[in-house]
Parts: structure tokens; C-alpha cells; sequence
């Protein structure tokens, strides 16, 4: 199995950094970072550096970096899967927090019971909570809509 790639997102890259987590991919993001830590964590981390930022990238001692041409989010997804030369799978999407990057776990019905809605309760099974964050998920009528973007950028950039 090939291991996939671990990602560090920079301060300009938030909504990337949240779609890639979407899509299964351990990727860090912090609304304020220097550079220096930037750098320090991904190569403590062997993670590679997603940026805007055309210095950073350039730079020598940065290490693993690509530079992300688009502004819009779904255009920067296809930037990285064609960089990387990776697909998007869904049968490994939403395993991932959107807020911390944690490890979503399956959770009892019964143990989220107090931290979602009355009427998601009602109308929902299947539940997963962050082992990190403790966020709470479920099956809403936006995964369609996902599931719709993550299909569109798979049968765009074609196979690897």
C-alpha cells in the first residue's frame, strides 16, 4: 500500500487545508503560523508544505512545498491531487476532523446523545466524534453535495 501524503496547509490555505481533511488526508493548518514553524513542523513531520506564498517555496530550506496557483478551493484540490499525483477516494473520505484534523471514530447513539440536536437524534443511526477535538458528525443532507465535488475532482484529473 502506498502511504498517502501528509500535508501542512499555510494561513492562506484554510479552506483547502478543511476539503483535503474532508477527503481523508491528515493535513495541519493553523490560522497563524510563521514561516519558520511552518517549515520546522513539516520536515519534523515529513509532511509537505501547501502554500501561495512564491518565497516560502523557493526557499531552500523549506524542504517538500507546492506553491498554489488558484484562489479558488476546488481548483486548489485539483493542484494538489495532480502535484501529487493522487485520487481522491471516497470510501476513505470523512475519516478526518474539518476543525482539528483528528481521527474521526464511530460514537454510540446513546454517548452523543446530549451534544447533537433532538430531531438529528431522531432521524440518525450512525455518528462519528473526533478522538481529538471531541466534534461530533453525522450523515447530513450536505454530504450529497460533497460526495458531488469530490466525484467532479476525481473524474477530472483522471487516474495515477
Amino acid at each position: 500500500m502506498i502511504d498517502k501524503p501528509r500535508f501542512i496547509a499555510d494561513a492562506m490555505l484554510g479552506s483547502l487545508a478543511k476539503w483535503l481533511r474532508i477527503m481523508g488526508f491528515d493535513t495541519l493548518y493553523y490560522r497563524v503560523i510563521e514561516d519558520r514553524e511552518l517549515v520546522r513542523i513539516a520536515k519534523q513531520e515529513g509532511r509537505t508544505i501547501l502554500s501561495k506564498d512564491n518565497a516560502l517555496c523557493r526557499s531552500k530550506k523549506t524542504g517538500e512545498s507546492l506553491l498554489i496557483q488558484s484562489d479558488k478551493t476546488v481548483e486548489q484540490l485539483k493542484e494538489v491531487m495532480n502535484a501529487c499525483h493522487i485520487v481522491p477516494d471516497l470510501m476513505q473520505a470523512y475519516m478526518r476532523c474539518t476543525l482539528c484534523n483528528g481521527k474521526l471514530l464511530p460514537a454510540e447513539r446513546s454517548a452523543v446523545s446530549t451534544e447533537v440536536p433532538d430531531y438529528v437524534l431522531q432521524g440518525t443511526n450512525a455518528f462519528l466524534k473526533c478522538g481529538e477535538c471531541g466534534k461530533v458528525y453525522w450523515e447530513g443532507s450536505h454530504k450529497k453535495i460533497i460526495d458531488a465535488v469530490i466525484v467532479a475532482i476525481i473524474e477530472d484529473i483522471g487516474d495515477y
